[in-house]
């Protein structure tokens, strides 16, 4: 069920990965350029998972925040005659984090490390119906975060190892323009696959003998940006991000043990300023 289910998604996946690629071409032909804004954010970030039976297992939480900048294009920043009489648009956003972070685990104590984040997402939006102020859109999105803990030695004296952190999705959302000065983007975030590579071998060759990658498959987002424009160039605003993963695949990571990248969730709370160019 599980297989025909991520045929499903990846079917989906592709599909609006070419839907996303006309538009891009499309836009290049556009008349109409959009507005991008340079980005620069602070976020509290919060990474935890749980066993099987829901117990706490480990948690990591940025030391006192990760740092961001970014540049997107999510169109008009207020309700205009363009929005309206615009059919489709080309929107993204591209965005690096960098940051401190701790480590609490039930079994290995606590560690000092660094996270490294990235997202991009593309969308192609409508505002459907002619809605003056409310702009719908659907797109691709990948998110990236490299966990450096490799060869960083815990509380209990248990080596720590890298992890790469790939999610490949779907965003579905709209932005909705409040007034001249405010405007709301949600998004929903359709999960169609995890990939997280723990780098053992690096650390202990003679147990591990690869690198181990695991697949999730079930799970969702959601994204939440209030934006105030202070003026015609400066702008700031807050958002919320959440992650909720199940459950990976089970892999063999040795001759003889299973591995499996527990259930999580994730949680981000920031505050950031955008210039408008």
């Amino acid at each position: 069920m599980l297989n025909v289910r991520f045929n499903i998604k990846s079917t989906i996946y592709a599909f609006l990965r070419n839907l996303i690629f006309t538009g891009m071409a499309l836009s290049a032909h556009s008349s109409m350029v959009q507005s991008a804004e340079l980005t620069l954010d602070i976020t509290s970030y919060t990474y935890r998972e749980v066993d099987t039976n829901d117990n706490f297992f480990m948690e990591d939480k940025s030391a006192p925040f990760l740092y961001s900048v970014g540049i997107r294009d999510w169109g008009a920043r207020e309700a205009t005659t363009i929005t309206k009489s615009t059919a489709w648009s080309f929107l993204y956003t591209l965005e690096y984090s960098f940051g401190n972070v701790d480590y609490t685990s039930v079994g290995t104590g606590t560690m000092k490390k660094e996270y490294y984040k990235g997202r991009v997402e593309y969308y192609l939006s409508n505002n459907f119906g002619g809605a003056n102020d409310l702009k719908s859109y659907i797109g691709l999105g990948y998110r990236y975060l490299l966990d450096d803990s490799g060869f960083k030695k815990s509380s209990t004296n248990h080596l720590g190892y890298d992890r790469l952190s790939q999610y490949n999705y779907i965003p579905i959302g709209a932005i909705w323009y409040i007034n001249e000065n405010f405007s709301l983007k949600s998004q929903y975030n359709y999960f169609i696959e995890g990939k997280q590579i723990s780098y053992l071998n690096e650390i202990l060759p003679n147990v591990y003998p690869t690198n181990i990658e695991k697949t999730q498959r079930i799970g969702y987002g959601i994204d939440l940006t209030l934006r105030s424009r202070l003026n015609n160039k400066w702008s700031t605003y807050g958002f919320f991000r959440y992650w909720k993963i199940d459950d990976s695949d089970l892999v063999s990571c040795s001759p003889t043990t299973l591995c499996m990248e527990p259930k999580n969730q994730t949680h981000e709370i920031g505050v950031g300023i955008s210039y408008n160019f």
